[in-house]
């Protein structure tokens, strides 16, 4: 599973809770492996939630609408039950002869009673696991203001904690199956960028050159997320939309991507250049990835955030770019695209073993553009591992 247990065991015995809730999409996905559909299309209004004892962590209740409880179906582990809420017809005629998926799926969504709310389908939940008057952890990041006290007024025995930060520190440290759909991510925004390579020429436009990102990343089975890419000096303003820009020979291609594979993310970066490179460009690009460089070489277990951004940004000064400033230079990442650690000035969270960071070196010039390296390496204890295969030096297209 992608959960790490021990670290959510060690957690909830040092707060004494006997349960805990997800509310948001990715802790919901770390505990189940379901990607609660009507979280992502209903961000602001939708509910569902993971549920989990601490004698069964890997065993959750899933609770989502009666509609999107057949994603129940989909989880990576054993789920201990699940509750649908509100009205939704899936119809059953008489002499079907059912699949053992599809009689779970009338277990939950036909033959169960209706539940009006989700507030009343994580009560029943509750009660179910046996958590009903317990103390438990509220990942509140995933619910509206006045929501506890209204849990608390459905059940007054129930004891309730938020958690949300706890949640993204059990998180921190990551297992080898979030490792593996880390890399697999940065492999797909790696095949993309090679396809905007393969791609680019005289004449292409920046819409053309993203558009053949996200073609190349579905067509491996990743989702584009973000598609940052941009010709030029146009990188100064790399958020923006794509545009009818047509790239010319000796313009540089800026590439900030990220997409998502099995849950997780990646965000790489790496900068193109079609025909030969202004000498500044090649200078610029060499110092930041100096600083990513020795980021990568000298991270360590119980380095902090901050002492590590310190060491990135004066390996760029020192490789050349004096005045390179930054508000930060990398973060965790995993089912969340900014995880623990974020590394920033002054930063106390410490890296430990088993940590993904993203270090990133992103430095953006009015006239010039932007000029970025970025990719993903677990910190071990002996020694750090980079999840990224594709070339990390200026690439130059013929």
């Amino acid at each position: 599973m992608f959960a790490n247990l021990e670290r959510l065991a060690r957690f909830m015995d040092e707060q004494g809770l006997d349960g805990l809730v997800a509310t948001t999409i990715e802790n919901v996905y770390y505990l189940t492996g379901v990607a609660a559909v009507g979280l992502e299309i209903f961000p602001h209004t939708g509910q569902a939630y993971a549920v989990v004892t601490r004698d069964a962590l890997d065993k959750p209740h899933f609770v989502a609408s009666r509609c999107d409880i057949d994603q129940a179906l989909d989880a990576a582990v054993e789920i201990a039950g699940a509750v649908g809420y509100g009205i939704f017809y899936r119809e059953l005629p008489d002499g079907v002869e059912l699949t053992d998926r599809e009689k779970k799926l009338v277990a939950t969504s036909v033959d169960a009673p209706t539940v009006p709310t989700p507030l009343d389908a994580l009560v029943e939940t509750l009660r179910r696991a046996g958590l009903d008057g317990a103390r438990i952890g509220l990942d509140e990041d995933g619910v509206g203001h006045g929501y506890p006290d209204a849990l608390r007024e459905k059940l007054p025995g129930l004891d309730v904690h938020f958690v949300s930060q706890a949640l993204r520190w059990a998180r921190k440290v990551k297992t080898a199956r979030e490792v593996r759909s880390i890399t697999a991510a940065a492999a797909a925004a790696e095949v993309g960028i090679k396809a905007v390579n393969a791609l680019a020429r005289p004449g292409v436009t920046e819409l053309e050159l993203v558009r053949e990102f996200e073609r190349a990343v579905a067509g491996v089975g990743a989702r584009a997320k973000f598609s940052h890419i941009k010709i030029g000096r146009g990188g100064v303003a790399g958020q923006t939309r794509p545009s009818n820009v047509a790239l010319r020979r000796g313009d540089a291609i800026w590439f900030d991507v990220g997409c998502v594979v099995d849950g997780y993310w990646a965000d790489i970066a790496r900068v193109s250049c079609l025909g030969e490179p202004s000498d500044k460009l090649v200078r610029y690009y060499a110092a930041m990835k100096a600083g990513c460089d020795r980021a990568y070489a000298e991270a360590k277990p119980g380095m902090t955030g901050g002492e590590l951004f310190d060491l990135t940004v004066d390996a760029v000064h020192q490789a050349g770019v004096p005045h390179y400033r930054r508000n930060h230079v990398g973060h965790g990442i995993g089912v969340e695209l900014y995880d623990r650690v974020n590394v920033t000035p002054g930063n106390t969270d410490d890296l430990e073993e088993g940590v993904v960071v993203n270090i990133e070196t992103p430095y953006y010039e009015f006239g010039l553009g932007a000029v970025q390296v970025e990719d993903p390496f677990l910190v071990t204890a002996t020694g750090n591992q980079l999840l990224t295969t594709l070339d990390r030096d200026l690439i130059v297209l013929d």
